[in-house]
């Protein structure tokens, strides 16, 4: 582990059993001021100073998902970054999960060094850390938690995530994490992680507050709206998992 001061650095003011409480009434629980506040505020300075942001997309062309690295998604011409938009709006038109949004995978680019020191390495060690996994098993009921996804997200105008549930077969994901570093977000500018009831309805549109966590259990219908094209800025968060294997 580095020297350097904590990222993930929860605020020991949090309310656990209220956390825990809502979580189990609702499935799904937004929990403010979860960092402490000079780690929120580095974060959110990494994500939009120094974070080298590719792209994930899938749709038509790449039903099963395509993510690419900045340096690859740079030789793109024009038409073929056109496509790739193109495909996951035709996907999402017709019904069909699909998705477009910036994204930096933390474990992967950890363990590949994809740049080699980057800040983000120390938070993805910090949310497989003692401290990160002690919250979420106690927030969650569920013992059994190990291990933690991680992935940088960045949804800019035209990006959105259509409705699906988290469920993946044999990926043990168990507690569905939002944390939102982006900050004076407008209800105007969408991006909302909206949660969905059997009949399609939103039941709960949370906005992306800043330095603002969002939980819930896998499976739960779900998405992301899209982020307006008159957005000035972009929607920052550390999205992922906390799985049981």
């Amino acid at each position: 582990m580095s020297d350097a001061p904590q990222l993930f650095a929860l605020n020991p003011a949090i309310d656990r059993a209220a956390v825990r409480a809502a979580l189990a009434r609702d499935r799904f629980v937004q929990v403010e001021d979860v960092l402490l506040p000079d780690a929120a505020e580095t974060l959110w300075s990494i994500l939009r100073e120094a974070t080298p942001f590719g792209l994930a997309w899938a749709g038509e062309g790449a039903p099963h998902g395509q993510r690419l690295r900045q340096d690859q998604l740079r030789q793109l011409s024009p038409q073929q970054k056109a496509a790739m938009g193109n495909g996951a709006a035709a996907a999402a038109r017709a019904g069909y999960f699909a998705f477009l949004y910036g994204q930096y995978p933390l474990a992967e680019a950890a363990r590949e060094q994809w740049h080699p020191g980057h800040p983000l390495y120390q938070l993805f060690e910090e949310i497989n850390g003692p401290e990160a996994l002690d919250f979420a098993r106690a927030v969650s009921g569920i013992p059994g938690l190990t291990v933690a996804d991680a992935q940088a997200t960045l949804y800019g105008p035209g990006h959105f995530l259509t409705e699906h549930d988290d469920h993946v077969e044999k990926e043990g994901r168990r507690l569905a994490y939002v944390l939102n570093l982006t900050k004076d977000w407008r209800a105007d500018w969408g991006g909302y992680l909206n949660i969905l009831d059997a009949r399609g309805d939103i039941v709960a549109g949370l906005k992306p507050r800043f330095n603002c966590l969002n939980l819930f259990t896998v499976p739960l219908q779900h998405n992301v709206g899209v982020v307006a094209q008159f957005a000035p800025i972009g929607r920052y968060a550390i999205t992922g998992w906390f799985r049981d294997f």
